[in-house]
């Protein structure tokens, strides 16, 4: 199945139509690379990598995740804090430390994120030690 799953990525990476091998391209390195964890993470930075332009990027992430480019790295962001957070290996880690791994550029970042999405932290916190 692995073997299959490669082969199919390959044709379309290299044969299929140019939104198919976009979409991949932005999946594998938004995703499977992390590149939300990145401190330099940001719109421009990703349209040049994929060889597309900041329209096009915001455009792919509206139309397959229903939200824009910045709004899906500031969600993946905080919910990979969040399971670092929760994580107890990091139990004795400071704060500011999974903070700065969760590709934070600073504590006012992460505030600022937080103030602006008030009520889905509280749904997550509720969710979590409910």
């Amino acid at each position: 199945m692995q073997l299959f799953k490669k082969i199919v990525l390959y044709f379309i990476s290299k044969f299929g139509p140019k939104e198919q091998r976009v979409k991949l391209l932005f999946e594998h390195h938004f995703f499977a690379n992390r590149y939300y964890l990145h401190k330099s993470a940001n719109k421009q930075n990703l349209a040049r990598i994929l060889n597309i332009s900041n329209i096009e990027l915001d455009e792919l992430t509206t139309k397959n995740f229903q939200i824009g480019f910045d709004a899906l790295i500031e969600m993946y962001r905080f919910q990979h804090f969040w399971d670092e957070f929760t994580n107890p290996v990091n139990a004795h880690l400071p704060i500011q430390s999974i903070i700065s791994i969760c590709g934070f550029s600073s504590n006012q970042e992460f505030n600022n994120l937080i103030a602006g999405h008030k009520e889905q932290s509280k749904m997550i916190l509720k969710k979590a030690f409910v």
